[in-house]
């Protein structure tokens, strides 16, 4: 299963794909294997950030996903795991709810002011 979703401007937006999909309404999908890949947006196509996990739920009507096991997100700048976790894309916000690790792949500068 791969969906790409698109800018205005033709760019890519992000790119939802999974080893299965099953359609549970006309706007939720589950997928097995989850890769949600987030690009910048713009001209350079540069990916912003990949998320896996192993089963996820997807509303296709407002780009949010959630699962209640493990998520992993892979950006430049950090690695981060845990569990029980939602995603929506218009706010690039993720929560998590249990057993969180994140690592800093970049300096913190005055971290403990």
């Amino acid at each position: 299963f791969i969906l790409p979703t698109f800018t205005p401007e033709g760019y890519y937006s992000m790119r939802l794909c999974g080893s299965e999909a099953r359609m549970l309404t006309l706007h939720l999908i589950e997928l097995d294997d989850m890769n949600l890949t987030v690009f910048s947006g713009d001209a350079s196509n540069r990916v912003d950030s990949v998320l896996l996990s192993p089963i996820a739920r997807v509303a296709l009507d407002n780009d949010t996903a959630s699962g209640p096991g493990s998520i992993r997100l892979i950006r430049d700048d950090l690695d981060l795991t845990g569990e029980q976790w939602t995603y929506d894309h218009a706010k690039k916000s993720i929560s998590i709810a249990k057993n969180v690790r994140v690592v800093f792949h970049s300096e913190l500068q005055d971290l403990l002011k």
